[in-house]
């Protein structure tokens, strides 16, 4: 009797073990935190309570520029050890200005990039005989890989710093915060966050809004943190391999104080609410006088980041010194 109720006994545990096992493979994979979705009137309360107006003056035009300190400089300035370039710019797609734009000479929240060229003939009146020349016009907001300048969103009829709206003059541009107060450019360390290759306990799709837990995630695996006057960039394409032109694989706008917490001077791809499509540019540009690099190409910057395995980099970024300008196409350039 006794064997044979030990006998059950094993059997019994075995049936046990087996449907512990089978239960335990059929799990499904963990799949991400469930986000609650930033609104309207969170983001407007932020505007305030994010807000760096005041800290480095009344006066100031620089915004989070003031974090990128000779220090910051030279840390970024030792990253770049193998003497490899990547560039962060798109390809200029030359195309015509909109008919408004035509019609009136301003701009109308339509991206273009138009170039004519001429050789000049035998016998030009100024003695440029067979020399060749272009006139280049644009309009590089929504478009163009372009650096923004902090006069280029306003909220609630400020600027950056308290400055009125009313200090961008149609007919000079931006008389405070313009980018020709970047005159030295900006010069410090960038970090790529890369959601391919993030090893985490949860699903995240592809081409899909990036919280501070990725972002956290990320620190961990690579022991990199993000520190004051940072430049942060997030690496996360959609189904396909090609990174999105809109902001489909941006941050979420719940970065934002995370952002402020850390200090980053200048980041991209920060992404509206359907609320209001301009919360990220408000939040960014406006409250925290952090610089947005706009239509960043990050391919290139991935595969090199990845094959090095260094996810942090020496950026370079010089906009032209345009006075009264609301933003500049830029050929940012990280340094390895």
């Amino acid at each position: 009797m006794t064997r044979r109720w030990t006998g059950v006994a094993i059997v019994l545990a075995a049936v046990v073990v087996s449907f512990v096992t089978a239960g335990h493979a059929q799990q499904p994979a963990a799949t991400a935190t469930t986000h609650a979705p930033v609104t309207k009137a969170q983001a407007d309360r932020w505007l305030t309570e994010l807000s760096n107006w005041g800290r480095w003056g009344k006066d100031d035009q620089l915004g989070a520029l003031n974090l990128i300190t000779p220090e910051k400089r030279r840390q970024a300035m030792a990253l770049a050890k193998t003497g490899t370039v990547i560039s962060l710019e798109r390809k200029i797609v030359p195309s015509k200005a909109p008919e408004d734009t035509r019609a009136d000479g301003k701009p109308h929240g339509v991206a273009y990039f138009d170039i004519r060229f001429k050789t000049f003939p035998p016998g030009d009146p100024r003695g440029n005989d067979g020399f060749s020349s272009d006139i280049q016009e644009s309009h590089v907001h929504g478009g163009m890989t372009h650096l923004d300048a902090l006069c280029h969103e306003s909220a609630n009829g400020k600027l950056y710093n308290g400055f009125p709206l009313e200090t961008v003059s149609q007919e000079i541009g931006c008389t405070k915060l313009a980018l020709d107060n970047v005159r030295e450019g900006i010069v410090t360390r960038g970090i790529l966050i890369d959601m391919t290759r993030l090893k985490s306990p949860v699903h995240r799709a592809p081409g899909t809004r990036v919280y501070v837990d990725d972002l956290e995630a990320w620190e961990k695996q690579t022991g990199l943190k993000v520190s004051s006057g940072d430049a942060l960039f997030v690496y996360n394409p959609a189904p396909g391999g090609a990174q999105p032109a809109g902001p489909a694989a941006g941050f979420d706008l719940s970065v934002v104080p995370w952002m402020k917490a850390r200090g980053v001077a200048v980041t991209s791809n920060v992404m509206g609410i359907a609320e209001d499509r301009h919360a990220d540019h408000k939040l960014v540009l406006v409250a925290l006088g952090t610089y947005l690099l706009d239509g960043v190409a990050l391919e290139g910057l991935a595969e090199t980041a990845a094959r090095l395995n260094r996810w942090e980099f020496m950026l370079v970024v010089a906009p032209l010194q345009v006075p009264g300008s609301t933003g500049s196409i830029v050929n940012p350039l990280a340094m390895f």
